[in-house]
């Protein structure tokens, strides 16, 4: 069990190395084909990876994650679609977005009352309905 430890490990050491180069020099590089072919080492080597691995409780979420999120979130980030198009600040998010099944929410932006004169909670509109009678 030592040595499937230490190969899990090193695949995903492997992973994360091969996950800087994209994020510090594919994402430099332009979009489309020329992107694609500077990352199909990197396609080659998240096809290769899980093999190293022989138990499937390794084997089998490592290679969900890498061959099917990975992969395909790395072909769409070539062409400059999916969750990773605009590359995120830091290469933590990168990474997680990469290869785990995550999506990072943007916060919307705070409303402000445009019109203080139809909020209902203003003591002018309180006066005003406290004329109204529900029995007219």
């Amino acid at each position: 069990m030592d040595g499937e430890i230490h190969n899990f490990i090193k695949v995903w050491i492997l992973t994360n190395t091969s996950l800087c180069y994209c994020y510090y020099i594919a994402a430099k590089i332009p979009k489309g084909i020329i992107r694609l072919i500077s990352l199909l080492p990197i396609f080659y080597i998240f096809i290769i990876l899980p093999l190293n691995l022989h138990s499937f409780h390794l084997c089998g979420p490592t290679t969900f994650f890498l061959v099917w999120l990975g992969i395909f979130k790395l072909l769409l980030f070539s062409f400059n679609l999916g969750p990773l198009s605009p590359t995120p600040p830091t290469l933590v998010q990168f990474i997680s977005i990469a290869c785990l099944p995550i999506k990072i929410k943007q916060n919307p932006p705070q409303k402000s009352p445009q019109n203080t004169d139809q909020n209902p909670l203003t003591p002018q509109n309180k006066k005003r309905d406290s004329n109204i009678s529900p029995y007219n």
